[in-house]
């Protein structure tokens, strides 16, 4: 009876820290990028970016999953967070290969897990997203930076993958276990 209750303490932790990454994502859903990657019609917004690495011109997709991490975790965390995720989706995956107390890695994905790309054409460039729940026929929600939001705009956006990403395929998921 312990070990149940146990499991399903971890089970609710681990949960909890999925659910709090996608609600910390959809805050900043409509945050739109003025153009190349130079900055958001919000400052609060560019400031928490500068505050995770990014630097004008600079893809960001993986920045703003770091601000995320970063502004929802603590302690350990929080430091673990700050070395591992990059600028780089690339170099992240190679980072979070390894799982520790704060991720695992996934074949499938889960509520809050991170989606990492690579780009078919130039593998050293990629996307992350946060995936959200399954969609429609066999589709996926996610919450994503540097994603296009319509009428020609780049920023912050929720919205359904039916078939991944266009010229990328999927290196694999990352589970967000603990924040602190």
């Amino acid at each position: 009876m312990v070990l149940i209750l146990t499991a399903m303490a971890i089970a609710r932790k681990i949960n909890s820290a999925g659910r709090k990454l996608i609600a910390a994502a959809k805050k900043y859903v409509g945050i739109r990028e003025k153009s190349n990657n130079s900055g958001w019609d919000n400052t609060t917004f560019e400031n928490k970016m500068k505050s995770a690495g990014w630097s004008n011109g600079a893809e960001w997709c993986n920045f703003f999953v770091k601000m995320l991490l970063l502004e929802i975790s603590k302690g350990k965390a929080k430091e673990f967070f700050e070395k591992n995720i990059s600028g780089s989706t690339q170099q992240t995956w190679k980072n979070l290969q390894t799982p520790s107390k704060y991720h695992e890695v996934l074949k499938t994905p889960c509520k809050g897990a991170l989606i990492l790309y690579q780009r078919v054409s130039d593998p050293s460039h990629g996307h992350i997203e946060i995936f959200v729940s399954k969609g429609k026929n066999g589709g996926y929600y996610v919450v994503s930076g540097n994603s296009d939001i319509g009428n020609g705009s780049q920023g912050v956006a929720y919205k359904e993958r039916e078939n991944g990403l266009d010229g990328c395929k999927i290196l694999g998921y990352i589970k967000i276990k603990r924040l602190k």
